[in-house]
């Protein structure tokens, strides 16, 4: 059955990403045509000079992702300097040293997602100190991070002339949105004061958050059992992040206590040795079996995003025809 979904790709501002298209964004525009895909899910970068993308090209915008959200929100100066060491370093990270910095920063993206017309934005509705990444023993609730989320987000929206959808993507961490019971939704639906929400649904968080699997086969098995579990939430997934991750075996082997945060390190080394074992746990791959169409028939989303992590224009069409190929029955 043929579903009639915008095909996506994710692309940032990050420098390395344009200039793959020696910066031209008609390339670009050709490049999606090509390949059958209807525009671009953008995630914005630095201070590109975006009034150079044509706004027909950019369907989503995904928010910028701070992981640490808690203490510069609550203007806890102690634990911010525990956590960077120095005020320099909290002021490099956000660009500021306050709320307002965060209230800023979302307020500038979602004036960006007005300007250039899209039709949904992506927050992640989640906190992550690195101390607890490793073991996954996260001493919060996924309450209190809904809360702090919702409250970033009325602020931010505050005024705005941004009009479009507002989805909530699912991660992998406890302690934040999850998906795991259907309460995750309703309780944070109902307090953010905003009246056009919705899901965007990661299948590479989904696998993260069952502890992973080593086999694609299993993996789409249990994605199909998920959605069958998800059915009560079918009309507000409006978009799913369609990647693979087949990295069970090290999400077992690193979830120990004995892999844990380097405390004697700076917040720099830490942050970048996070980084890395985050992408290990979700590697935006490319589903190759063809039975991942299923996942989608089930949900019926509005959009589709390929979202793949790549480091050269070859990496990124080999893994966007591999998909292809898979869905080819389904999307194609």
């Amino acid at each position: 059955m043929k579903m009639r979904v915008q095909r996506l790709l994710n692309f940032s501002t990050h420098p390395g990403e344009p200039e793959m298209f020696n910066d031209d964004w008609n390339r670009i525009s050709d490049f999606l045509h090509d390949r059958r895909f209807d525009g671009l899910e953008l995630y914005p970068v630095g201070s590109y000079p975006f009034e150079r993308i044509p706004p027909d090209l950019i369907c989503g915008l995904h928010l910028r992702f701070f992981v640490l959200l808690r203490q510069i929100w609550q203007e806890n100066r102690e634990e911010l300097l525990r956590i960077f060491g120095s005020l320099d370093s909290v002021r490099h990270f956000y660009g500021g040293i306050d709320r307002q910095r965060i209230i800023d920063v979302y307020r500038e993206q979602f004036e960006l997602a007005h300007r250039l017309g899209c039709e949904y934005v992506v927050f992640h509705p989640a906190h992550c100190e690195l101390e607890y990444i490793y073991t996954w023993n996260f001493p919060y609730r996924w309450q209190d991070t809904l809360d702090l989320s919702a409250e970033i987000l009325n602020e931010s929206l505050r005024h705005s002339r941004y009009k479009g959808l507002l989805l909530f993507e699912n991660l992998w961490w406890p302690g934040s949105f999850r998906l795991n019971a259907i309460e995750e939704y309703t309780y944070l639906r109902g307090r953010v004061a905003y009246d056009h929400c919705g899901i965007v649904l990661d299948t590479g968080h989904l696998l993260a958050a069952a502890g992973g699997f080593t086999r694609e086969d299993e993996a789409v098995a249990f994605l199909l059992k998920r959605a069958e579990e998800l059915e009560e939430l079918h009309h507000e997934i409006q978009a799913v992040h369609l990647c693979c991750s087949l990295s069970g075996e090290y999400i077992r082997n690193s979830r120990t206590e004995n892999n844990s945060a380097d405390t004697n390190l700076s917040f720099w080394p830490r942050l970048k040795q996070a980084r890395r074992h985050v992408s290990r746990i979700d590697t935006h791959d490319p589903f190759s079996l063809p039975a991942i169409g299923r996942f989608l028939e089930l949900l019926d989303p509005r959009y589709v995003v390929f979202e793949f992590t790549f480091n050269n224009l070859g990496v990124w069409e080999k893994k966007i025809s591999i998909q292809q190929k898979a869905l080819e029955d389904c999307l194609w």
